[in-house]
């Protein structure tokens, strides 16, 4: 059976979880890994019989790699995505695809020339819950589309943990912005959007934001996209999305997902979804079978220019047409 070769560049939470993802796939093998923490890069390259790298571009050498998921911080993204591409590599970049339009858009034209694959890691479309929500509306199951409704809201923490390197919308507003466009099957016409918060923050950026977008086909969504949430909360998030037809509605909810567990040490919901794992393998079998990947540049570059019209928005205090 054919293998992929793959490596992944940065290891911090998200990378590894690639790895783990990747170590399970019968049609991946997991062959090299780079991180400017060489300790970090050595464990992780020992735990998954790899080669350890401490600089990617060395790691590009790597004899038959084929692949590469780049998994470093979102504003890191252009040089590690051209190098990976120049070296004639297939590309999995995590999301945003980029935070501007001209290195969005300059890592898509460079992969289109070079004619290798790139792929978006948006991993609400691989989440069961999302993927029957995309299905019911594309079967007509709620009728016309009035309205979509996404939350997304997790620990007032957050920014701590990330250093402050950006903010809510890009950290988690662009999930929900390629999600609603995504199920509506439309694109985006306008972006209103407000910001506030109840939590003090010591960096410069939005903590809670209220978007209301407006889609060709005359949908209308609604995001509420925040971190506030308390560290005594039972699961960290709170993600929904609700979804409005002339004939019928559809509700989501990420908490209550079947399983709920009260103990000792309080209330627990279970996490029953893999979506990485799935995201992993679509990747893996786009290349070997050479079908088209299912989150193509494109998409990363209108959910980074949604965030970015969201972002100027509130600034500006008024509708950002795009």
């Amino acid at each position: 059976m054919k293998q992929l070769n793959i490596g992944v560049i940065g290891l911090g939470e998200i990378g590894q979880v690639h790895c783990e993802m990747l170590s399970r796939i019968e049609r991946a093998r997991l062959v090299c890994v780079a991180d400017i923490d060489e300790s970090v890069s050595s464990k992780t390259a020992k735990k998954y019989k790899a080669t350890s790298y401490t600089n990617y571009e060395d790691m590009l050498l790597h004899n038959d790699l084929e692949a590469v998921v780049v998994a470093v911080p979102d504003h890191l993204h252009k040089a590690p995505c051209l190098s990976v591409i120049a070296a004639g590599k297939h590309v999995l970049v995590e999301k945003p695809i980029a935070m501007t339009l001209e290195e969005s858009e300059t890592i898509i034209q460079t992969a289109d020339k070079a004619q290798v694959k790139l792929m978006v890691g948006f991993t609400l479309r691989f989440f069961p819950q999302y993927a029957h929500a995309k299905q019911t509306v594309s079967e007509n199951g709620l009728g016309d589309l009035v309205s979509i409704f996404a939350r997304r809201t997790n620990l007032m923490t957050q920014p701590d943990r990330i250093n402050g390197r950006t903010g809510v919308m890009f950290f988690l507003g662009v999930h929900d912005f390629d999600a609603m466009r995504w199920i509506v099957n439309s694109e985006p016409v306008s972006i209103y959007c407000e910001s506030s918060t109840s939590v003090a923050s010591k960096y410069p950026i939005e903590n809670e934001t209220f978007s209301i977008i407006k889609f060709e086909n005359g949908v209308i969504g609604c995001a509420h996209i925040g971190w506030y949430l308390p560290e005594t909360h039972p699961t960290g998030f709170d993600f929904k999305l609700d979804v409005t037809g002339n004939k019928g509605i559809l509700n989501l909810d990420m908490v209550h997902q079947g399983v709920a567990v009260y103990g000792p040490n309080g209330g627990h919901y279970a996490y029953m979804a893999e979506p990485l794992l799935a995201e992993d393998q679509s990747f893996v079998d786009a290349v070997l079978d050479n079908t088209d990947v299912p989150v193509t540049g494109n998409d990363g570059l209108v959910a980074t220019r949604m965030v970015l019209a969201a972002l100027e928005s509130i600034e500006s205090k008024s509708t950002v047409r795009l």
